[in-house]
């Protein structure tokens, strides 16, 4: 059995159609890299800067630049959007030190027409390290997960979730969820409780490293996810 917030609307076509569009869109790999570091996950355009001959980097919908130390040359096009798995290579030094250094694993194209700041974020699964400001419970796992364009799901703590979800730029905003009914433990379900709310007020996000930022009205302190 399911309880559903109010307006719950889940497009099932939706799901079906972003995971066709990701199948028309393949990753090009570049290697396992030189192990430096974990991976994350990237999303932003390239842009070219006139710096010691002229070099491109990786400007993130968060706002943060990458100079990427491997980047194909048919993605060096200023102002295409693409995403991308890349490690940070805070061992290596460059001439033009603008901003971190990172090594690209794979690399995509952002599918045409899709929201700025969507396409990195689908097809990624982030567990809860912080509910803004309180630590999450170590015997739960809650999670926040984007399987396809325009939609969210994920465990709630006790109970799993879904439902739409829009993402433009830096902004976020969560649809009604609909939720299962199971029953946990008080403080699991506290937990879960105040988790659906502050994903509710969401208003914005920003991807730093192999963290996850969720910012809720309201709340002084963001969502804190790390990567699955």
């Amino acid at each position: 059995m399911t309880r559903v917030l109010v307006g719950l609307s889940l497009t099932l076509a939706a799901c079906v159609g972003g995971g066709a569009a990701r199948e028309s869109n393949p990753w090009e790999e570049l290697g396992s890299g030189e192990q430096s570091g974990p991976v994350f996950h990237l999303g932003g355009t390239v842009r070219h800067v006139e710096l010691e001959g002229g070099l491109f980097v990786i400007d993130a919908a968060d706002g943060t630049r990458y100079v990427p130390t491997n980047l194909p040359k048919d993605y060096q096009v200023d102002g295409l959007a693409l995403e991308a798995e890349a490690r940070r290579r805070d061992d290596m030094a460059s001439i033009a030190m603008v901003a971190p250094l990172v090594e690209l694993v794979r690399i995509r194209k952002a599918a045409a027409g899709a929201p700025s700041g969507a396409p990195y974020l689908v097809g990624t699964t982030w567990q809860l390290e912080d509910l803004a400001g309180a630590g999450a419970l170590d015997s739960v796992a809650a999670t926040l997960e984007f399987p396809a364009e325009g939609q969210v799901a994920g465990s709630a703590s006790c109970n799993r979730f879904s439902g739409p979800v829009t993402i433009a730029g830096d902004s976020i905003t969560f649809g009604p969820q609909a939720v299962t009914r199971m029953a946990c433990a008080d403080s699991v379900m506290g937990q879960e409780s105040a988790y659906l709310e502050a994903l509710q007020h969401a208003e914005r996000f920003r991807v730093e490293g192999p963290f996850l930022y969720v910012y809720s009205a309201g709340r002084e302190k963001p969502l804190r996810f790390t990567r699955h």
